[in-house]
């Protein structure tokens, strides 16, 4: 019987796999920090392990007896200070490859982030492709899924909780994290003020993908699949200005737009970076955000046999939800 290993569990990203894992019957392992999180998975009917990624010994134990891992973990939006992109993305990773090549497990499904060519800005980026060149060397199955720009992030960071709606352990909503702050003055412009936040100047295209689909690959890519790396995209390639238009539709109320230009988000992130990482990292995302297009999706969807979310069905599916933050 499979049994899959998932480090990242308390996370957003992580969070959802594990309901997609349990609703495929899967015999579930969630790496947790403390026991208030265990608690909540085993009321799952998952086992909860109390260990860290940048601990070595416990990730060997967490990897012990398990077929599969699957990671979701990252350093992007960090919830204690010590949870810095080296000790995470570039030391915690190579203790979750050794101990899964000494546990012997199968396969290694990795979340990452699509090619850039100014990766160079984010640390959190250029990890991601060093930690895929670890995982490619080692010698173990793998599926690396590049993971295009989160609908659950992006729309909300334009300033909505609408999709926020029903999510557990929002991204967005971590404690002392530099998102959060940010997010906690903008969070009813759209809603409340009818002004949404985009960006550049909004014409940038991207394949917006939900967290819940992203979560279906890897529950699928735990199971079966084409190993490699693939990159994981929403349906439709999108501008912030059709997603802006969007939320008009929904909402039935007109939206004035807020461009931020480009150039803030490249002029900001050294200036903020010797005092948060986490948040020059931020800042260089969403330089790359407003200036890098990414397609829809090529083929990944129906080769792990994932049905895919428009965005405007993520939108209208959270905004019939009640309203919980």
């Amino acid at each position: 019987m499979d049994r899959i290993l998932v480090v990242g569990a308390t996370g957003q990203l992580g969070r959802a796999a594990i309901r997609a894992m349990l609703s495929r019957r899967a015999s579930v392992r969630a790496l947790v920090r403390n026991a208030e999180s265990a608690a909540h998975f085993q009321s799952l009917g998952v086992e909860p392990m109390l260990g860290d990624l940048t601990d070595a010994a416990s990730i060997a134990r967490a990897c012990e007896g398990m077929t599969t891992v699957v990671a979701t973990a990252n350093a992007a939006v960090p919830s204690r200070g010590s949870d810095t992109f080296q000790a995470v993305e570039r030391h915690g990773y190579r203790n979750l490859i050794g101990a899964a090549k000494a546990a012997g497990v199968h396969r290694v499904v990795y979340t990452s982030a699509p090619l850039s060519k100014h990766a160079r800005l984010s640390p959190l980026l250029l990890y991601k492709r060093e930690t895929e060149a670890a995982i490619a060397d080692s010698g173990l199955d793998h599926v690396i899924l590049r993971a295009g720009v989160f609908m659950d992030v992006a729309f909300t960071m334009m300033g909505s909780t609408i999709p926020l709606r029903g999510a557990e352990g929002a991204t967005v909503l971590r404690p002392f994290a530099f998102a959060n702050r940010y997010f906690a003055g903008i969070k009813d412009s759209i809603e409340k003020k009818r002004v949404a936040r985009i960006p550049g100047d909004g014409t940038t295209r991207h394949g917006f993908v939900c967290i819940a689909d992203v979560a279906e690959f890897l529950a699928s890519a735990a199971f079966s699949g084409p190993s490699g790396a693939h990159s994981v995209f929403g349906p439709e390639a999108l501008t912030f200005v059709d997603v802006v238009h969007l939320y008009e539709r929904i909402l039935g109320a007109g939206l004035r737009v807020q461009r931020t230009p480009a150039a803030v988000f490249r002029i900001a992130a050294p200036l903020i970076r010797p005092f948060s990482s986490a948040g020059a990292n931020l800042m260089a995302l969403n330089y790359i955000g407003a200036t890098e297009e990414t397609p829809a999706d090529d083929g990944a969807a129906a080769a792990f046999g994932v049905r895919l979310t428009t965005a405007e069905a993520f939108l209208r599916a959270k905004a019939a939800m009640a309203a919980n933050i």
